[in-house]
């Protein structure tokens, strides 16, 4: 069994905390994978109290002198659940990514019914941008930037990287690349007509212009970051959907690739930094992308 949420925060051990920064300590999780690290809970990246951000630095042995990479976690929950700090968004990636000298920093953006997707996605580029901002405060590099996402937390990544004019209101620079982990809704003009989960109605309505809006398809213009898209094989939508955007971004010149699994879609995201063909494949993609 998984450990409560409350004991999800770790132990700061030996990282040392930079000038000014607030870190909070707590108990670290009762199990033999127990591992230092410094958390910096409910960090505030805008106004509204729905947008804050939970970072875990790594401990300084683990980074060698160099800046650690950024990994940023987005958690899913169908655009208005989910939080930034339950177990299936970060405790294996923690345990997976933070002994390799990553931070990670898990996000949380406003949520139905106050912020439809759209301005959930703008949520997550001043997140990104903030983290950026803030970077250097924590020994780490904001140009060796990974953003994951999950659901729809893969379709607030997947929007922002396409909308050049969100990024731009928002501030947030072009990150290394994403990792989308069977993510939702890529091309809403041709989610909405067909059979859909009720809730893509909640999000999105009925105009297609809002469709379009809010369709990374639809708004994808210029430079993208490489994309890995990693899809459960156990339903034939998630792969097919996956693999049609990857060709819309390879088309415009971009770099995509596809990792199927045999598990569900909560699976897909749980799973991830637990020992696994697809916490490997993920691993070897960013780390062919770290700027040397």
């Amino acid at each position: 069994m998984r450990a409560p949420r409350l004991l999800l925060t770790l132990l700061l051990a030996t990282a040392l905390p930079w000038p000014g920064m607030a870190v909070s300590y707590a108990a670290p999780i009762a199990t033999a994978s127990t591992f230092p690290a410094a958390v910096l809970a409910d960090q505030r990246y805008g106004p509204d109290p729905a947008q804050i951000a939970d970072v875990y630095l790594p401990d300084a042995s683990t980074q060698h002198g160099r800046p650690a990479p950024v990994l940023v976690v987005v958690h899913g929950g169908s655009w208005k659940g989910g939080d930034k700090a339950t177990p299936d968004v970060v405790q294996d990636k923690l345990a997976y990514w933070l002994p390799r000298g990553y931070a990670v920093v898990s996000v949380n953006t406003r949520l139905m019914p106050q912020a439809r997707p759209a301005a959930q996605a703008e949520d997550l580029g001043r997140a990104i941008a903030w983290i950026g901002q803030q970077a250097a405060r924590w020994h780490a590099d904001p140009d060796n930037l990974f953003v994951m996402g999950h659901s729809s937390g893969g379709h607030l990544l997947t929007l922002l990287a396409a909308d050049a004019a969100m990024r731009q209101r928002t501030g947030a620079p072009l990150w290394r690349a994403s990792i989308i982990l069977d993510g939702a809704g890529f091309d809403l003009l041709d989610v909405m007509p067909r059979p859909h989960a009720s809730f893509y109605d909640e999000a999105f309505g009925a105009d297609p212009a809002e469709w379009a809006q809010a369709s990374p398809a639809a708004q994808l213009t210029g430079p993208q970051p490489p994309a890995l898209f990693v899809c459960s094989t156990l339903r034939p939508d998630p792969c097919r959907r996956a693999q049609r955007y990857a060709d819309l971004l390879t088309a415009q010149g971009g770099q995509a690739a596809l990792f199927g699994v045999a598990r569900n879609h909560a699976q897909v995201n749980a799973d991830v930094g637990a020992d696994n063909e697809a916490t490997r494949a993920i691993n070897a993609f960013i780390t062919a992308r770290l700027q040397r």
